[in-house]
């Protein structure tokens, strides 16, 4: 997978990746440094973090537990990383948050919670760095998913907010051209994680249920979403504005009866 790009693909490029220390957001981390980005990575849970800055030592790695629901945490991450490495180029938006549940079972506060940490956190997010990148351009990757662009039953919250992402992310790519600055999103399906075994969200008729629907038959692995996200901050893509990639298999396709079989 890695081989695709050139080996210094992205020396001298500055990143930030919140939801960094584990899952997609990790592999995102990992495919930069290899290709000689300078990254930090921003989550909540510090644990995670710093078993992942241990993975990863030797590299050009900043560590920062973040909360992207305050402003002000999502502005002093920013502040951090141009601190150190004099600017910054490109931002991943990785963080989110969600659990499965009927819309009478959501109480306000965790529709508020769900819809802080995905569309309020990735609005700071995109607030503060593009406010870095107004000078010298830059590249912004918002992750969703493709409940974003499709009914959602049973994560109506995350669906309502990340759909908003969307649109947040075509807003700015009109807003912010004049500055250089790339703003994209990618919508996978169900990317097959260590948190897709061990949170067990979904038990397992319901993943094999979900992996049917898929044309690929498959989940995708974090480092094919990586890949996608490697290639939207890569020059390949500087003419890619406004857009949200799905990266799924084919899944947001395949619900209609494979009427071939008759």
């Amino acid at each position: 997978m890695r081989m695709v790009f050139e080996k210094n693909l992205l020396k001298g490029k500055v990143a930030i990746v919140t939801g960094g220390g584990t899952g997609i957001g990790k592999e995102i981390a990992k495919h930069f440094l290899e290709l000689g980005a300078k990254v930090a990575i921003a989550g909540r849970k510090k644990e995670p973090l710093e078993k992942t800055e241990k993975e990863f030592k030797g590299k050009e790695l900043m560590v920062l537990q973040t909360d992207i629901r305050d402003p002000e945490q999502a502005n002093n991450l920013v502040r951090q990383t141009v601190k150190r490495w004099g600017k910054l180029d490109i931002l991943i938006n990785n963080a989110g948050g969600q659990f499965i549940a009927p819309v009478e079972k959501i109480s306000n506060n965790a529709f508020d919670a769900v819809v802080k940490t995905n569309l309020y956190g990735t609005f700071y997010m995109c607030r503060a760095a593009g406010e870095a990148m107004k000078k010298n351009g830059g590249k912004i990757v918002n992750v969703v998913h493709i409940y974003a662009l499709r009914a959602a039953p049973g994560l109506v919250h995350s669906g309502a907010a990340r759909a908003g992402v969307v649109n947040l992310t075509k807003s700015l790519a009109v807003e912010w051209a004049k500055h250089g600055i790339n703003v994209n999103a990618i919508a996978p399906g169900i990317t097959e994680t260590e948190g897709l075994k061990t949170e067990m969200i979904y038990d397992k008729k319901t993943l094999q249920e979900l992996k049917d629907t898929i044309p690929l038959h498959r989940y995708a692995s974090p480092k094919e979403i990586a890949g996608v996200v490697t290639f939207l901050v890569s020059p390949a893509a500087d003419y890619i504005t406004g857009q949200t990639l799905v990266v799924d298999g084919g899944q947001i396709l395949g619900n209609w009866p494979d009427f071939t079989r008759l």
